[in-house]
């Protein structure tokens, strides 16, 4: 029976620059429609409430992905699942961009937008996977914040250069099939890493699934697994105001060439800073602890926006922090997780707090884009502090309550 293993002392460990490339085209799944979709939206008319409702299609699927996480981890190759995903990923990236924005392609934009993310779950489960494999115990913090910068960029940097694209291109389908060559170019890292035996691989469906359900269960056993589940169902760190950067950017006066570049080069400098920064601190504190500590900073860069003065640098300046503490949150999160799922069904059990923290976050991006049409900017933003403080203090109260075992995963079926 074969089953997952870390990568031995000797063996051929890549470097973890890797995980970013492998993981940048997860991100821009989130980065296209956020950024790029959403700012010529609202340039065509299109309310921030109703833009909101075709980015929430791009965190929906990953709000569910570990129930379909099993097919990534007992079914085919890693490697195969990531360039069968890139494949349809692509398609969805030229059909997206060739749509006509209004309110009444919002519909179908946002259909197009669910079938691409759903697609995009696997570039996920696949580079999890390979991950796990392929890092020592000893190295998984340094490539959790990696991974999470290859992520993050994507929707930064990933939707900027998007945005510039379907600006700036003859036709904005031309962006869909430059975005599409970048995918596969990413998908170039794979010559660089071992490709992990399958897990069960002769087993039946019923013992696979038999299987991912008892790996789950050990890890919600786990006093660690618990904690992690409070935090990934808290609302906090869920960055959903950045989903809507792209949207307010005229409140600051900031034109095309300024949200693209604030949004995407400065927004992927900002995030893999707040990758590296997050990945530091989860090494010096507890990491349940590094990951509040990160969250608190985005409940302030909420105030932050609020009261910057309404100009381009105004703008720059403040979502640039905000988008700092999304990338820590997004590194402590990650470091979170990876320190109790142990070896086997990685992607199913890693997809269960990601996606219980997007759930969450999706139902803050529907609060924010309420409280924007409802209230206005800074209405938007004092309400995503104010849940943000709330459930700080909830984390604070039930944290020392919390019980469970010491062990996480079960010795691999036979």
């Amino acid at each position: 029976m074969s089953h997952f293993t870390a990568a031995a002392p000797g063996s051929r460990t890549p470097h973890p620059w890797v995980w970013s490339v492998l993981y940048f085209p997860f991100g821009l799944t989130f980065g296209l429609p956020s950024i790029a979709l959403g700012f010529l939206a609202s340039k065509a008319g299109v309310s921030v409430g109703a833009i909101s409702g075709v980015v929430g299609m791009s965190w929906f699927p990953s709000a569910f992905k570990w129930t379909w996480a099993p097919l990534g981890d007992y079914t085919l190759s890693r490697k195969l699942w990531y360039r069968i995903a890139i494949t349809l990923v692509s398609a969805g990236f030229i059909t997206m961009s060739s749509l006509p924005l209004s309110p009444r392609t919002m519909p179908l934009l946002s259909f197009v937008v669910l079938l691409t993310c759903i697609a995009g779950t696997f570039i996920a489960f696949a580079t999890e996977g390979l991950m796990m494999h392929n890092t020592p115990p000893g190295g998984r913090g340094r490539s959790a914040g990696w991974f999470q910068s290859g992520n993050q960029f994507g929707q930064t940097a990933g939707g900027g250069l998007a945005l510039w694209l379907m600006t700036y291109l003859p036709r904005p389908w031309m962006a869909g099939v430059v975005l599409a060559a970048v995918l596969w170019g990413c998908s170039l890292a794979l010559a660089l890493v071992e490709e992990p035996p399958r897990h069960l691989h002769h087993g039946s469906p019923a013992d696979k699934l038999l299987d991912a359900w008892r790996q789950l269960l050990a890890v919600l056993r786990s006093k660690a697994g618990r904690i992690g589940l409070i935090l990934a169902v808290l609302p906090i760190g869920t960055a959903a105001a950045q989903g809507l950067f792209g949207s307010i950017a005229g409140e600051w006066s900031a034109g095309a060439g300024t949200t693209s570049l604030v949004l995407g080069l400065g927004g992927g400098i900002a995030i893999v800073a707040g990758c590296a920064a997050g990945g530091w601190l989860a090494g010096r504190l507890e990491k349940p602890m590094s990951y509040a500590v990160s969250s608190a900073l985005g409940v302030l860069a909420c105030f932050v926006i609020a009261f910057s003065p309404r100009t381009g640098l105004g703008y720059a300046a403040s979502t640039l922090f905000y988008t700092f503490s999304v990338g820590m949150c997004a590194a402590s999160l990650t470091a979170l997780v990876l320190a109790f799922i142990g070896h086997t069904a990685v992607a199913t059990k890693i997809n269960l707090f990601f996606a219980l923290n997007t759930l969450f976050s999706l139902g803050m991006l529907r609060v924010d884009g309420w409280a924007h049409d409802s209230k206005g900017t800074n209405g938007m933003l004092f309400t995503e502090a104010g849940v943000g403080v709330a459930a700080l203090i909830v984390f604070a109260w039930l944290s020392g309550r919390v019980r469970g075992t010491e062990t996480t995963s079960p010795a691999p079926a036979a």
